[in-house]
Formats: structure tokens, sequence, C-alpha cells
């Protein structure tokens, strides 16, 4: 058998990406991707997104219901950067983006867009009309090609 070598430093994270659905487990990503951004003083994108292959027909012709609802997820992550500043993490931004499917644009677009070398989602959305991010997660931890969390509360 061969001799272990443990002498392994952690990675410091220099760029966290969190995944923020609107979903006990989406806040509980942000907790996390707070602690470690925190902790490494990495720099903290925040990111909700819009699943368009989530709705009706009807409302994606509602041009007023796709305009209300991207209101609300712009004005949330208002909301999550401040608390993450509250919370001490620096160097806070946020994206909104939308797309057929949030995994998706997390992995493919944003991370390498942000220079992400963390990736954190919740391990799972709240059941509904607007999923998000944490039905995504599985998708996440298998085609991310850089490190990956998927939260659990």
């Amino acid at each position: 058998m061969s001799e272990l070598n443990l002498n392994i430093e952690p990675t410091q994270y220099k760029h966290i990406l969190v995944g923020v659905d609107e979903s006990e487990q989406g806040y509980f990503a942000l907790a996390n991707a707070i602690h470690q951004a925190s902790e490494d003083n990495a720099q903290l994108t925040i990111t909700t997104i819009l699943e368009m292959g989530d709705l009706s027909t009807i409302d994606a012709l509602n041009l007023g219901a796709v305009i209300a609802k991207r209101k609300e997820f712009e004005a949330n992550l208002a909301r999550y950067k401040a608390y993450a500043e509250s919370q001490g993490a620096k160097n806070v931004q946020t994206i909104f983006a939308d797309g057929a499917k949030a995994g998706e644009v997390l992995v493919n677009q944003i991370a390498p867009e942000v220079g992400a070398d963390l990736i954190i989602v919740g391990a799972h959305s709240k059941q509904g009309f607007w999923d998000s991010i944490g039905s995504q997660a599985a998708y996440i931890a298998r085609h991310a090609k850089v490190s990956s969390m998927v939260a659990r509360s």
C-alpha cells in the first residue's frame, strides 16, 4: 500500500458564483456562498435565472407577466446583495439572466463569463410555476468545469 500524502492545501476560491431561486434551498445556497466568500475574501456573484421554458404559452406571450416577474427577481437580487454585504462579503455583484434551463445558463454562460472557480446552488427549488436553479443542481454538478457545491438545509 502506498503512503498517504495528506499535506494538501485547501482551495482558496477567488470568485464564487451562487445561483439563487425563490426557495429555502436557494437561500441556504446564498448563506453558504456568503460564508465562503467572506472566508476566502473572494468576489461573490449572485445570480437568478428566469427559466423561460417553464412559462405557459399564454404567459410567455404576455409581455406584462414576464416583465413583472423580471422586476420581482431583480428587486430580490438587490436585497440579496445588500444582505451579503451586511454579512461581511465584499466585492458583490448580481446578474439576472433568462433561458430555457437555468443550469445550462449558469454553467455554460455565466460561470465562464465571470471567471467563477466555485458554483454553489441549492439542492432543489420550490415546486410550482417559476421553478429555477435548484431543479438543475444535478446538471450543474455533472457539467460544471469548476468546483461545485450543492447546498442542503
